[in-house]
């Protein structure tokens, strides 16, 4: 990472140069110089790269490097910080401080001396040890860059696993879970074969889906924690009570989990359990008997399996044949390609890679990912040479040998360009089989200069370029990533991938950050912890769900990142110091509940992302403070004073839940010149700020690119028709909400309409005509939400050819429906269908059994005869959907 840190220090000298040259008169020319030495250093950091394993001297070479840029970066943030303080105080101070700025350039002056003449003794021991300067000529991030854009530039759907092998055993498991009496089903075999990914087809597979009631899946992993396994079971089990469940001790989660499992029928999936102990902790929370419930278990170790349920269904996973390897392999080395076409002599040389790989599927995935977009004989031929080279420094390839398959699975490290090592090496900082969000992963990234501003394209954004960094990673199988759920919380559709690392490969991110400066990262879990080395602490995150005397942040004065997200504070206040910790890169409160800021946040003058989407968040009126902003995420309800001024955040790319009601509304484009990302809602109870929020969108409509627009009517004398219809104009807006009666939508024009719209969600709408007749022109609508009397109409007609692009289509409390047509050629592309107390709805339209592309349906609160009616001779309507869920309450 050594190479990452200092393209971020160079970037940085060249803003501070740029944009704060007025601060650094006194030091002007000692920083161009040391951006110049950096610059050299970072051509020799180029070849040191894919030779550190090579001598121990290199390692060290590295780390001093690393550890003297943090020097570089700390030095010039501190003089930045205490300079501009001084010249934003009165003339009067301000002259009585020139005498104190001048030692401050003085002594900034000394470091940068000591800190070049650091650097030129390390270039120097670079020189000595063999390394060549890579000129900028070679792979660096312009032509990495064109090769990261041959990827998707969105990563937006699941990554589907290919799965090849797997049919017989999918059957046998399956058939075990359903019609015999097995209470636990287990899976085991070594590390590599693909016993989660099994689990998940079995898991999802559509006899399954319509056998139990309830499903949960929860992964254990080396590292676990009862209270957690408890909790995150429960709650995919009764994801209505979540909030209740959180609150829950011990004895409660164990006698609601019984309970549960008592009344439903529930598959529970333990994944990657590893001792015995954790079965003897959580069994009490198990029923005893035949309850319909089931355990679908995945272990290394059969003994595991075996102490849960020693009469249980315990199935070993084997190695792939030949021709399921190779099928494999020519899944992965050409995606989205059914039928690959390999010349003869590249067969030969991928069926001699296949055996050393062992047939291992995980080898085999990470061997097809590193010959994806590689397509020529010769570059098959180098990857070959490349696997042969690497497993003869040992002793070969053992397919029941771990240390082996690590061997594999590095080449593919090896083969990263620099940036996409930093920031798989940063995976690392999480947990075991944790699942970290995908878009808080970007923000670290970004937070912590992993993200590389040269390698932006045309328009794009920090965060456009981490998603592609992901999606390599993805690609490469090194990182496994999947969306998650859909689901629609008021009217607004949340989405948000997930992503992990396998534990082999986590075991390879581990063993590569060996190297990695050891204080530089920290995690608080607990009142005991240490704090050794905690003055070069720069990463410190507070995990959920533990209670912990708060530190004293005033001790961390080099922090970037501070993560307190899902933290319950309980009244207490934050902890001291926050103000202080001015090199505070990312800040998150996400999730926090009863936070109240200090104004002293305003001093974090080089705070980029500031996440406080949290309950019952107290804001000062000082975030126009912080000028170095790009990235504001507000909570959805906000206590303040005084509406918030944002006018001082020049810099702000993405703004999150902007609130009319107590924010400024946004009137002047040129404040926010860098503004990408607009997520506004609009509380309009009299038209002006209505009027001002469209004007504003639509005279940013060149710049923005993603607008979220929601809007709560509660007009006494306006007509909200009008409201709609202006909402429906606005240029490149992307989703809209309208909350509140509007009576009837405006009749579908194209001209004046907007095409940009993906996601439309009507909420008490009233509306007396069908609605399906304007929305299903949309051409790009993906995402319909109709609730709580958005249509009190009682019948409804998706015509031929209407909704060309829907994905998803929620109805709910639509009380008065009683009859929905859906014609031949209508929703073509629809994968999810969820509807939701339609009460007086009387059967499934037939027209979706012409929806081939349907994989989910949700039934929910609707009559029991409607539910039976579905199970029964309505049955064939659905018979291709893959997973169809079905609960009613209503008799």
């Amino acid at each position: 990472m050594a190479e990452q840190v200092v393209v971020f220090v160079v970037e940085k000298i060249g803003e501070l140069l740029i944009n704060e040259a007025r601060f650094m008169c006194g030091v002007h020319d000692q920083l161009e110089e040391l951006q110049d030495e950096l610059k050299e250093m970072r051509c020799f950091l180029k070849d040191v790269d894919g030779r550190q394993e090579e001598s121990e001297t290199l390692q060290n070479l590295v780390i001093e490097i690393r550890k003297v840029t943090y020097d570089a970066e700390d030095a010039l943030e501190l003089y930045a910080f205490k300079v501009s303080s001084r010249r934003r105080r009165n003339f009067l101070l301000r002259f009585a401080c020139i005498f104190n700025e001048g030692i401050a350039v003085y002594r900034v002056g000394s470091k940068i001396d000591i800190i070049k003449i650091k650097i030129s003794k390390l270039t120097a021991s670079l020189k000595r040890n063999g390394i060549i300067a890579v000129g900028e000529q070679g792979e660096g991030p312009s032509s990495s860059h064109e090769r990261l854009n041959q990827i998707r530039t969105s990563y937006s759907h699941v990554i589907e696993e290919d799965v090849v092998g797997f049919d017989k055993d999918i059957k046998i498991l399956v058939e075990k879970l359903v019609n015999q009496d097995h209470p636990v089903v287990s899976i085991f075999g070594m590390g590599g074969l693909g016993k989660t990914t099994l689990a998940k087809k079995v898991y999802h597979h559509p006899d399954v889906r319509c056998h139990f009631d309830s499903f949960a899946w929860v992964c254990i992993s080396q590292v676990w924690e009862k209270m957690d396994v408890l909790t995150g079971i429960l709650i995919e089990l009764i994801p209505k009570q979540t909030s209740e469940i959180k609150q829950m001790r011990d004895a409660e989660l164990v006698k609601q989990l019984y309970e549960i499992q008592q009344q439903k029928k529930c598959l529970v999936v333990l994944d990657d359990v590893w001792s015995n102990n954790v079965w003897d902790t959580i069994q009490p929370a198990f029923p005893d008997g035949d309850t319909g419930c089931r355990i679908l278990l995945t272990t290394r170790k059969k003994e595991v399996a075996c102490h849960i349920d020693r009469c249980g269904f315990h199935h070993q996973l084997g190695f792939l044949n030949r021709d399921e390897s190779w099928q494999l392999l020519l899944k992965k080395a050409f995606p989205g390609d059914t039928e690959p076409r390999v010349e003869t002599e590249m067969e030969k040389i991928g069926k001699a890679m296949l055996k050393r790989c062992g047939d291992v599927p995980l080898a085999i995935v990470v061997v097809g990912g590193l010959l994806a977009n590689r397509h020529t004989l010769n570059e098959w031929e180098r990857v070959h040479h490349s696997l042969d080279r690497y497993l003869k420094r040992g002793e070969g390839f053992d397919p029941q040998d771990q240390k082996s398959i690590q061997q594999v699975l590095a080449l593919s490290y090896n083969d990263l360009p620099y940036q996409l090592k930093s920031c798989f090496l940063y995976l690392g900082n999480f947990q075991e089989d944790f699942k970290v969000s995908s878009k808080k992963l970007f923000l670290l990234w970004i937070a912590e200069g992993l993200v590389v501003p040269e390698d932006r394209g045309d328009e794009e954004t920090m965060m456009d370029v981490a998603e592609r960094y992901l999606g390599e990673l993805a690609q490469r199988s090194m990182v496994q990533v999947e969306l998650s759920n859909e689901e629609w919380w008021g009217g607004i559709l949340e989405r948000g991938g997930t992503c992990r690392l396998h534990d082999l490969m986590r075991e390879l991110c581990l063993s590569k950050r060996k190297g990695e400066d050891s204080q530089s990262h920290g995690n608080v879990r607990d009142s005991s912890s240490s704090s050794t080395g905690i003055t070069k602490t720069r990463k410190l995150a507070i995990y959920f769900g533990f209670r912990m005397d708060l530190p004293n942040l005033e001790e961390f004065k080099l922090l970037r990142v501070l993560d307190f997200e899902g933290f319950h504070f309980d009244g207490e206040r934050i902890p001291k110091g926050i103000g202080k910790l001015i090199h505070l890169k990312y800040l998150s409160f996400k999730d926090c509940w009863n936070v109240k800021l200090p104004s002293s946040i305003g001093n974090l003058q080089f705070l980029q992302i500031l996440d406080i989407c949290g309950r019952n968040i107290s804001i000062p009126n000082v975030l126009w403070k912080l000028e170095s902003l790009r990235h504001l995420y507000l909570p959805v309800f906000i206590n303040v004073n005084e509406k918030l001024t944002l006018d001082g955040l020049s810099r702000l790319e993405i703004l999150e839940n902007f609130d009319t009601s107590t924010c400024n509304v946004l009137r002047d484009p040129f404040k926010y010149p860098k503004l990408r990302t607009l997520d506004a809602k609009v509380r309009v109870g009299c038209m002006e700020d209505m009027e001002t929020i469209i004007n504003y969108l639509n005279a940013t409509s060149h710049q923005l690119r993603r607008t979220y627009l929601r809007i709560e009517l509660d007009f006494e004398e306006e007509e909200p028709f009008l409201v709609s219809r202006k909402a429906f104009t606005i240029r490149r807006l992307e989703s809209l909400v309208l909350r509140g009666k509007i009576g009837k939508l405006p009749e579908y024009r194209q001209i004046h309409f907007s095409a940009s719209l993906t996601s439309i969600a009507l909420v008490k709408s009233g509306l007396t005509e069908d609605p399906m007749t304007t929305l299903e022109k949309f051409p790009n609508l993906k995402y319909l939400f109709l609730g709580q009397e958005a249509y009190v109409g009682n019948e409804m007609v998706c015509s031929a050819g209407g909704f060309p692009q829907l994905r998803i289509l929620f109805l709910s409390f639509l009380t008065k429906l009683e009859n929905w047509r859906v014609d031949e050629g209508a929703l073509p592309l629809l994968s999810s269908l969820r509807i939701q107390a339609c009460t007086e709805m009387m059967r499934l339209p037939e027209g979706l059994i012409f929806l081939t592309k349907l994989q989910k349906l949700v039934i929910e609160f609707l009559r029991k005869a409607f539910g039976d009616k579905v199970r029964g001779e309505d049955s064939y309507i659905i018979r291709h959907v893959s997973s169809v869920e079905i609960s009613y309450e209503h008799p």
